[in-house]
């Protein structure tokens, strides 16, 4: 029986040593970490973030009686609620990058929200003044029998 749980606990120690270093960036391209009104709006959006996190993780019951079974099932509970926050911070603006992308991500993204902020300002402004022809009377038959009269 103690064979299954060191593999298990193996399995987990190599899992874990594998993860990479994960950071949330902004989808704008602004650096929370140089402004400090952005960095109080990350505190308070993770902040809400781990509440729905944690509402996730108690809101159901995970059996976890020992072994590998347990083990896996503790893990893809673990993910779920992950996915929480993930999804949460996403909604408030935020994406889950690996931290060594993070830098050419945020270039990215401020490029694309430059991209946008030129877009959205070209269909705000007036349309280019149009070139205007000179009226002219319009054609009625009492204007067309008085000029064959004549």
């Amino acid at each position: 029986m103690r064979t299954p749980l060191a593999m298990a606990f193996a399995l987990a120690t190599l899992l874990t040593g594998c993860a990479k270093e994960m950071a949330y960036i902004r989808y704008d391209g602004q650096r929370a970490s140089t402004d400090p009104v952005l960095a109080q709006q990350f505190q308070q959006d993770a902040a809400i973030c781990n509440g729905e996190m944690q509402k996730a993780n108690v809101s159901g019951v995970t059996f976890t009686g020992g072994g590998l079974a347990g083990a896996v099932a503790a893990s893809e509970r673990g993910n779920a609620v992950g996915q929480v926050a993930q999804g949460c911070m996403a909604q408030k603006g935020y994406a889950y990058d690996p931290k060594e992308q993070a830098e050419a991500r945020l270039t990215e993204f401020a490029a694309v929200a430059e991209e946008k902020r030129k877009r959205e300002a070209a269909l705000q402004a007036p349309p280019p003044p149009t070139i205007t022809q000179k009226k002219r009377a319009p054609v009625t038959t009492a204007t067309t029998t008085a000029q064959a009269q004549r």
